[in-house]
């Protein structure tokens, strides 16, 4: 589980400004089609929750690490009077995305970001995650997710990344960020580097996390086993066609099964 301070540091340095002007038009754009009730499974600290809650969503984010839920609880309580205002509701909760199943009521959408669904790399889990959040979904409903382009991130092995920077209330962060990879796997490790703002010596915390490189097809497989179709892939939240090649991310948008 993560430390307090290491959910406020990944916080810290995603620009959800600019972040959420990128995802939102989309996420908007399907979750009126689908319906009011929209699930975030692996919701972390809880900026997309707020974001649709304040455009009139009834959401529900769920993510099985308590310390970025006590973050996304606060973000709750800043935006209470937007989000009443637009009739919308937020909520969060500690679970999996496997004990998704016994949710209620069914949801119209869901959507799983960041790069979640490959960090499930225990034998299983990922199919059992993917048919708990089918279970939570009314039939027809949506499910929409955003990871990497593994086809690609395979192929090159990148091992370094740009490094990333932001501040809490009292401290100044950065994110440097490598990766390793295995025969099946690729490790991800997250250093973070953080100092009062008043002044002082650099201190360290890592994260280290496996990952499934999950290639649109193995993708595509895994959602039609969890009672998934009617598949769409894109390369970015433009709606740019997928390229295993050049896209950097892979977008997927399934429709439960009737």
């Amino acid at each position: 589980m993560t430390e307090p301070k290491l959910a406020a540091y990944y916080d810290a340095v995603i620009n959800w400004e600019k972040r959420l002007a990128r995802e939102m038009p989309l996420l908007t754009e399907l979750a009126r089609t689908a319906g009011l009730r929209v699930l975030v499974p692996a919701c972390g600290t809880g900026g997309h929750v707020v974001a649709l809650a304040a455009r009139g969503f009834k959401t529900l984010g769920f993510d099985a690490d308590e310390a970025p839920l006590e973050i996304a609880r606060g973000k709750i309580r800043a935006a209470e009077s937007s989000i009443a205002a637009a009739g919308g509701e937020a909520r969060v909760m500690q679970s999996n995305m496997e004990e998704a199943a016994g949710l209620q009521p069914l949801c119209d959408a869901a959507f799983c970001l960041g790069n979640a669904l490959p960090g499930l790399s225990a034998p299983g889990q990922l199919l059992s995650a993917l048919r708990g959040v089918a279970h939570a979904l009314r039939p027809g409903g949506i499910f929409f997710t955003q990871n990497l382009n593994y086809d690609r991130r395979w192929r090159e092995k990148v091992q370094y990344f740009p490094v990333l920077s932001g501040e809490t209330s009292e401290e100044e962060v950065l994110l440097v960020k490598f990766a390793d990879y295995e025969a099946e796997f690729i490790n991800f490790h997250a250093v973070f580097l953080a100092r009062p703002k008043a002044g002082g010596a650099w201190q360290s915390q890592v994260r280290t996390s496996r990952q499934i490189p999950l290639c649109r097809t193995r993708l595509a497989e895994l959602l039609l086993q969890a009672g998934f179709g009617k598949l769409r892939f894109w390369g970015d939240y433009a709606k740019s066609p997928f390229s295993e090649a050049e896209s950097s991310d892979l977008l997927v948008l399934a429709e439960k099964a009737q």
